[in-house]
């Protein structure tokens, strides 16, 4: 297949994202939203590389502003009498 072409399949999007065919398969089976939005071509899922490149940096500037961590409690304290 041609690296350089504009659609990417599912084999392409896992080289992209590090990631195995198998994986990409079970996310989209799945909805899960690391994975960006998909076209159906001939059967196939289909993702536009350019597409791919957006949500990926899209996905890394939510990645750096957002530090949010779960509240904390106030730690117990001894009562004396």
């Amino acid at each position: 297949m041609n690296d350089e072409s504009e659609v990417i399949h599912v084999e392409g999007l896992a080289r992209m994202l590090g990631r195995t065919d198998a994986s990409i398969r079970e996310g989209i089976r799945r909805g899960v939203p690391w994975l960006p939005k998909s076209f159906k071509m001939g059967g196939r899922h289909c993702w536009l590389r350019e597409d791919v490149r957006i949500f990926l940096r899209n996905l890394r500037e939510q990645h750096s502003t957002i530090r949010v961590g779960r509240k904390r409690n106030s730690p117990p304290t001894l009562m004396l009498n």
